[in-house]
């Protein structure tokens, strides 16, 4: 996809738009009826929304990714991880999932050799999606601990919590990038289909 092609894409409205606005609507509301850390959460989950806009994802990862991030940080901040203790792992392989399907959109696709390119470029695109994942969940977990130490002792924060969070991130990016990298074209793929004037749809 060309600079230009990608402009008027950003250009167009979409109905995954209204979940944005949502998003969006949610961050002040969210600080007035429980607080700046529960508004900082749900500000992430606004930037998650934009990633997806922004890499141009089809519109049913678009509204996946979205409906996946607001919730998580929803339900951090009406206190449902305390009500529910198992809904924290359920967020956290959702989050991984949609992370995953942000991930593989940046990922360029390098040609391969062998028998079986297609299924050793798929192997490598899962790997490094799924690593890419944790490591944006160990980054997730230390800001977690900094929330806990500096901002609010509320934040729950233990050592199998955290290990618990990252099993459940690398779990999602596992079973969502195998599958979106057989419906989800790479970014060099989609450059060189634009190049040759082959339209792509979402």
């Amino acid at each position: 996809m060309t600079r230009h092609d990608w402009l008027v894409r950003q250009g167009r409205w979409r109905w995954p738009d209204v979940a944005r606005l949502l998003v969006a609507a949610l961050v002040p509301l969210v600080w007035v009826v429980y607080g700046a850390p529960a508004a900082a959460a749900m500000f992430l989950a606004l930037g998650g929304a934009m990633a997806a806009r922004f890499l141009d994802l089809p519109r049913r990862h678009d509204l996946a990714c979205q409906v996946v991030l607001a919730l998580s940080a929803w339900w951090a901040a009406d206190g449902s991880y305390d009500r529910v203790r198992w809904l924290d792992l359920v967020a956290h392989a959702g989050s991984g999932a949609a992370l995953a399907l942000l991930v593989l959109r940046l990922l360029p696709q390098a040609p391969t050799r062998g028998a079986s390119p297609a299924a050793g470029e798929r192997r490598r695109r899962v790997a490094t999606t799924t690593l890419s994942v944790l490591a944006l969940g160990v980054v997730w977990e230390l800001g977690e601990l900094a929330g806990h130490l500096w901002l609010d002792p509320a934040i729950h924060v233990t050592y199998a919590d955290s290990l618990s969070d990252l099993v459940a991130d690398g779990a999602g990016a596992l079973v969502a990038a195998p599958v979106a990298t057989r419906v989800s074209p790479a970014a060099s793929g989609r450059s060189a289909a634009a190049s040759a004037g082959s339209p792509r749809h979402s």
